[in-house]
């Protein structure tokens, strides 16, 4: 049976690669974004508003590895909040 220590352990080499991931599943999808905003407010956001170029540079900017380095170190932060979800 597994622990929660065992857990943090694994989340944290899983973060350490997921870096990657990350950015193929938002590279090039800033239509995508204005879409789902657009569904959400109800009216519609063209790809050209600010907000959705902010977004998209925001991405842009951020690196696998600098995705790796914002969560390295957070196994114990994932793990309190997991257990605050079934508490």
């Amino acid at each position: 049976m597994t622990t929660i220590e065992l857990a943090k352990k694994k989340w944290a080499r899983k973060m350490e690669r997921a870096g990657q991931k990350w950015k193929k599943g938002v590279t090039d999808k800033s239509s995508r974004y204005a879409k789902g905003v657009s569904l959400f407010i109800g009216k519609p956001v063209p790809e050209t508003h600010e907000k959705v170029i902010g977004w998209r540079e925001g991405v842009e900017a951020v690196t696998p590895e600098d995705f790796a380095n914002a969560v390295r170190g957070k196994e114990a932060y994932w793990a309190e909040k997991y257990i605050e979800a079934f508490s």
